[in-house]
């Protein structure tokens, strides 16, 4: 049966367990404050009833002790009468425990034995039902040994602890019914927002990824929990447009050399194998798409291990001289593309050192030079400059080739956009060089910033995080 309650208990939806748990700590604490409450009260009267009942003993005793000597005690019943109260009753004891004088006021006289004490006595009994405090105290005058006895009906304090106890129950159940309602309160304006966010989920659902959370003036953790909740739709959004992008551009991309070699293959199929200038030929195209399409792969594959920054954080560190590895890379270049006058100017020294991968960072700038040697025009002239800022390395190459506009700016770096599409497959590229090194820069904490002006120049930065900053080189043009 337990096991069942706790099932059903934690099946339980979070609604009814805030409403519960609310309603069961507002009645715990409504119960104990009227406990306390009730407690001090009860002690308060039955502390002040005891005072009285002291008080008129006080009285009584100073009254019988003034007595002349000899005197007979049941004269004093008069007066007795005028000092007894409501609800009480005097009697006055001898030796024997045979009573003197007996006033009482509605307390019958057999409900308490008389007693002779030699010792003041208090204490409380309940004969039929009524609580009764009798306090006895030894009475010594001249010719006479004996005690007073005072009896008191509680029933006035009894009469109001019931009716406090009725009142407690009365309030109790109003307390169990507020604090359901309370709790259903609370637990309303606490899921307020989880539930909007459900109802946002379920649109998201219905009707795709634009829908949000909307955001009350409050700020409190549930307004934090829905910008973040937004956040990260947003996010989300944005990896679904640019997978949806990847996917229709790396189609297009694939399509053509594909078409090209089933052309290629086709025609070798139907008539091309019998002419041996032909069949060369197709199966020479039919390689260099073949190969671009490897390339293109191989550029795929690079782009995504460098769109997790845990990926490069898997090679080892390497401390490379940046002058040195600069100088080699202008040096291939120069090699292979004589045609190119390459000017330098790198305004750091030679033991200025970057904590990143050599052959990522010879990627990097490879593909910078490879795109202002494509793009340039009739003026076969690349700058390469390198100096220290804040904090940063900054490298940058610049070209007087064709240029980017400026709308376009910041869609270069997206994977397979051209600017020029006829002159990149002329040349050869599959717009994946940018965005790879832009996805290697943001692995090392980088930047890479693009500054042109269309028809004039193209200027590619690369900024890297630097703490040590060395002593500036001499930095003239080459």
């Amino acid at each position: 049966m337990i096991k069942v309650k706790r099932l059903y208990l934690r099946n339980m939806n979070i609604k009814w367990k805030l409403t519960l748990w609310a309603a069961v700590l507002m009645l715990l604490l409504f119960l104990s404050y009227n406990l306390l409450q009730f407690t001090v009260i009860q002690n308060w009267v039955n502390n002040h009833e005891k005072e009285i009942i002291r008080n008129n003993m006080d009285e009584v005793v100073a009254y019988l002790q003034d007595f002349e000597p000899g005197s007979d005690l049941t004269d004093s019943g008069d007066y007795l009468k005028i000092l007894n109260e409501r609800y009480q009753l005097i009697r006055i004891v001898d030796g024997n425990d045979s009573p003197i004088l007996t006033i009482s006021d509605k307390v019958p006289e057999h409900w308490v034995q008389p007693k002779y004490v030699a010792s003041e006595e208090l204490l409380e009994i309940s004969p039929g039902g009524d609580t009764l405090l009798i306090y006895r105290q030894p009475l010594e005058i001249s010719g006479f040994s004996g005690s007073v006895e005072i009896v008191r009906n509680l029933e006035n304090f009894e009469s109001l602890i019931n009716l406090i106890t009725t009142l407690f129950i009365i309030t109790g159940f109003v307390a169990i019914i507020l604090s359901l309602i309370g709790g259903r309160l609370i637990s309303f304006q606490l899921l307020n927002p989880i539930n909007s966010m459900i109802r946002t989920m379920r649109r998201i659902r219905e009707n795709g990824l634009k829908e949000r959370v909307q955001i009350s003036d409050q700020q409190d953790e549930m307004t934090e929990l829905s910008l973040m909740f937004n956040e990260l739709m947003d996010s989300l959004e944005q990896s679904f447009r640019q997978q949806q992008q990847f996917i229709e551009d790396a189609s297009h991309e694939l399509k053509t050399p594909l078409s090209i070699i089933h052309g290629h293959l086709s025609m070798i199929k139907r008539w091309g194998k019998d002419d041996p200038e032909v069949l060369n030929r197709s199966i020479q195209l039919s390689l260099n798409e073949t190969n671009r399409l490897i390339q293109m792969v191989s550029e795929l594959l690079i782009l995504t291990r460098a769109n997790h920054s845990a990926a490069i954080a898997e090679y080892a560190p390497e401390n490379i001289r940046v002058k040195q590895v600069i100088g080699e890379i202008i040096e291939n270049f120069k090699f292979v593309n004589p045609e190119f006058r390459m000017l330098t100017r790198l305004e750091i020294s030679d033991d200025c050192v970057l904590p990143v991968q050599k052959n990522h960072f010879q990627q990097m700038m490879i593909i910078i030079l490879d795109n202002a040697m494509k793009y340039t025009r009739d003026q076969k002239e690349i700058r390469v400059s390198a100096a220290m800022e804040t904090g940063l390395l900054a490298i940058s190459v610049m070209d007087y080739g064709m240029g980017i506009p400026e709308d376009e700016l910041y869609l270069v770096t997206n994977r397979f956009y051209r600017v020029d599409k006829a002159r990149s497959r002329k040349h050869g590229g599959n717009g994946l060089g940018l965005a790879i090194a832009k996805r290697l820069m943001e692995g090392y904490a980088g930047e890479l910033q693009i500054d042109s002006v269309y028809g004039e120049w193209t200027k590619v930065t690369l900024r890297f995080p630097y703490k040590n900053e060395p002593a500036a080189g001499s930095g003239k043009e080459v």
